[in-house]
């Protein structure tokens, strides 16, 4: 029993404590998946991990927008300018004719000008389509990653969700013990008021013994059941007036058969979400190192610029020859190439995408070699732990005919006190390992499907994704 508190207090220790004072309170019973569906709502880890995927899915949105003039600049200017004017009185569109041409700084008026130019690129070696998948798969690894804290934090929340029937079976338990302990002793009472020779000191002082320790197992049962009912309050952020407890209220073991350790392992290479990410993260390595060969090779472009320019007082000229860049307009457009020259530093990103990819290669075949080995370990553990229990299970099945065998001894009038008190010792000793071996193989097998990608909601009955 101590290694059952033992656990539930590591589990929960990161939960901060409420003060114990209750209010009027209402009780809410909640299937496994509605317990998961609230505090998911309430969880700052995924909230934050859900914004890494919302970086990736930018960056994706960014590289997608290089495909369609990724180069477009607007640059304009304002100012105060003279006018000119003509000693030689030339016509107004041929003021660039004039040697003599002055400003006129009794004449100001305001310049504007405007040019825009932009760069489409046409072929580039596959250059922009790479770019765009290894975005494409980053965002994909950043979801998988993301699946998998979620994984991780419903295993989280299923172990708290069993150590809350735990801890209601084990209450439950001492109020059965504390029956036929109460029982016990009244029969004691009884021996010793009849002076029965057969009652001996010690065995009223063992008996005595026994009881003091029951009481201080009972004490432990209910401070952890408050225990866990205030960490359900608080990792569902719920208000004091609401009690939320399992939908169960038997610990029974999981309604799961162990498959064969295969099945398992065959599952896991196929769904477990962290390979999904690396395999992810390979292809975006991959892309990205294509993204970076094609930087060894010209880019064909198409260029297009176009400008304007207006000031009142000043005349535009006409000469094509001749640009006036207070009164203008212009546009052109057309084909050329672009290309990396700076071959060093070319061939340094080309050298850190390969290695990337081979990192990621290596990070795959070290997480499947991890996720079988663990796989395994796993899974002899949930086999050992069945057996255990069943064996348990048996034998507190015996200890109940041994318990109902004694007390009808009692009841005829037959009945020796210390056989009864002995039957009641071994029935509470087998229901707390029983009890405590059921939470473990749900523990187990919960922890195999985790390990092999297999949702946890099928543990639990009226519970689905």
């Amino acid at each position: 029993m101590n290694r059952i508190i033992g656990c539930l207090i590591l589990l929960l220790a990161g939960t901060p404590v409420l003060p114990e004072k209750v209010l009027a309170q209402d009780t809410v019973r909640v299937s496994f998946g509605q317990f998961v569906d609230m505090a998911h709502n309430y969880s700052a880890n995924l909230d934050a991990q859900q914004k890494n995927v919302r970086l990736a899915e930018n960056r994706l949105n960014q590289a997608q927008a290089g495909r369609i003039l990724p180069n477009l600049n607007l640059t304009t200017a304002h100012g105060l300018v003279p006018g000119v004017y003509s000693p030689n009185n030339y016509n107004p569109s041929q003021f660039y004719l004039d040697p003599q041409l002055e400003n006129d700084w009794e004449n100001w008026g305001i310049f504007t000008q405007a040019e825009i130019s932009g760069i489409q690129p046409v072929f580039t070696w596959g250059g922009i389509r790479n770019a765009i998948n290894a975005a494409r798969k980053g965002a994909d690894a950043a979801q998988y990653q993301f699946d998998s804290q979620k994984e991780s934090f419903t295993f989280q929340l299923f172990e708290l969700y069993q150590s809350a029937i735990l801890a209601k079976e084990l209450q439950r338990l001492m109020n059965d013990a504390l029956s036929q302990l109460e029982q016990a002793e009244r029969e004691l009472e009884r021996l010793r008021e009849d002076g029965d020779e057969s009652l001996e000191e010690k065995d009223v002082f063992e008996f005595n013994i026994f009881k003091a320790e029951f009481q201080a197992y009972r004490t432990e049962v209910e401070q952890t059941v408050n225990f866990v009912q205030r960490s359900w309050n608080q990792v569902l952020a719920t208000d004091r007036s609401t009690v939320y407890l399992p939908e169960e209220r038997y610990l029974d073991p999981v309604p799961v058969q162990i498959q064969q350790l295969e099945f398992y392992e065959e599952h896991a290479l196929q769904n477990r979400a962290e390979l999904k990410g690396i395999a992810a993260a390979e292809e975006a390595a991959n892309y990205g190192l294509n993204a970076a060969r094609s930087r060894y090779y010209p880019n064909l472009v198409i260029g297009v610029s176009a400008g304007a320019g207006y000031t009142p007082n000043r005349p535009r000229q006409t000469n094509p020859f001749i640009r006036n860049r207070t009164n203008f307009l212009s546009a052109s457009i057309g084909f050329g190439f672009r290309q990396n020259l700076n071959f060093w530093q070319v061939n340094s990103e080309v050298q850190h995408s390969e290695i990337q990819l081979r990192q990621t290669r290596d990070y795959r075949d070290a997480a499947e070699e991890g996720i079988l080995f663990e796989l395994g370990d796993q899974y002899r553990e949930a086999r050992i732990t069945e057996s255990r229990r069943q064996s348990k299970a048996n034998a507190l099945r015996i200890s109940n005919e041994w318990l109902r065998t004694e007390q009808i001894d009692f009841d005829i009038g037959f009945g020796d006190i210390n056989n009864l008190v002995d039957a009641v010792k071994k029935k509470m000793e087998l229901e707390m390992e029983v009890t405590e071996l059921t939470f473990d193989l749900n523990m187990k097998v919960a922890q195999l499907h985790r390990s092999a990608g297999l949702p946890l909601h099928e543990l639990l009955p009226g519970n689905s994704d």
